[in-house]
């Protein structure tokens, strides 16, 4: 860390070497594609160099540095006006079940596939609360949203993947 800190470019791409692979896959859940992911993580890096400074080791670094690639990611997607979130009434959404979106033993390549074609507003928030685990007042605020808006995102996101898994297990 303070061989970092110091801008050392070899204790930097052991940094890099170390988590590039688990930041990597984060990305792949709030890109469209593979080519975005990549832009994702290369922003994340530079976030993560240029503001090392502010982690302080009261938490895992591995934490912090996901929650600066998450952010990273999500404002990447604002500058391109892609988290749209209109403000829906829970109560115009039809009942959906809620159950689990997979179906037992699913491939996880298929899956963040999926995810991938989601809008990017439901794959932020379905992300966010299912592999994250925010809270949907954290997401509302991390977003600038609504906290209803987070849910029938949620809702819209877990029907959608239903949907999608449903009709290829059919199809």
């Amino acid at each position: 860390m303070k061989a970092c800190l110091k801008g050392d470019k070899r204790a930097q791409r052991d940094l890099y070497e170390q988590y590039k692979q688990l930041l990597f896959k984060l990305c792949l859940r709030y890109a469209r594609d593979r080519q975005e992911a990549e832009d994702f993580l290369h922003e994340s890096f530079i976030t993560i160099f240029r503001d090392l400074s502010q982690y302080r080791a009261n938490g895992a670094l591995g934490g912090w540095l996901r929650r600066v690639t998450i952010n990273t990611a999500l404002q990447q997607l604002r500058k391109q006006k892609r988290l749209l979130y209109p403000d829906t009434d829970l109560s115009q959404i039809s009942d959906i079940i809620e159950e689990e979106v997979l179906p037992p033993l699913y491939n996880m390549e298929e899956l963040i596939n999926h995810i991938q074609q989601l809008p990017p507003g439901y794959r932020a928030v379905f992300n966010l609360f299912v592999v994250e685990q925010y809270s949907h007042k954290e997401i509302a605020k991390s977003l600038d949203i609504s906290v209803g808006s987070s849910k029938s995102q949620l809702s819209k996101a877990k029907a959608m993947l239903r949907s999608r898994i449903t009709s290829k297990a059919v199809g």
